[in-house]
């Protein structure tokens, strides 16, 4: 089971520090980049550049679009991610 924590922060105005526990273990920034980096590998085994697809640069686009402000909803329905896996 995942859970997630988000309290204000200290260092500045609307800082938000955001906890994130899996089987009692809090997970710091090296495991969100490794599940990252699983995401990235997987959107290009499974979309490959050399056939044509964009692979990784899919997930990187709309993690921009996140970053830049765009609605969480757009982006899921633009790049059709809103949908639930198994």
């Amino acid at each position: 089971m995942v859970h997630f924590e988000i309290i204000n922060g200290r260092k500045a105005p609307g800082d938000k520090l955001i906890r994130v526990w899996s089987n009692g273990e809090i997970w710091t920034l090296r495991e969100l980049l490794e599940l990252l980096n699983l995401f990235f590998k997987s959107e290009d085994a499974c979309y490959p550049i050399n056939q044509g697809y964009q692979g990784r640069s899919f997930l990187l686009k709309a993690i921009i679009d996140v970053y830049t402000g765009l609605p969480i909803e757009r982006v899921l329905q633009t790049y059709r991610l809103n949908r639930k896996g198994r």
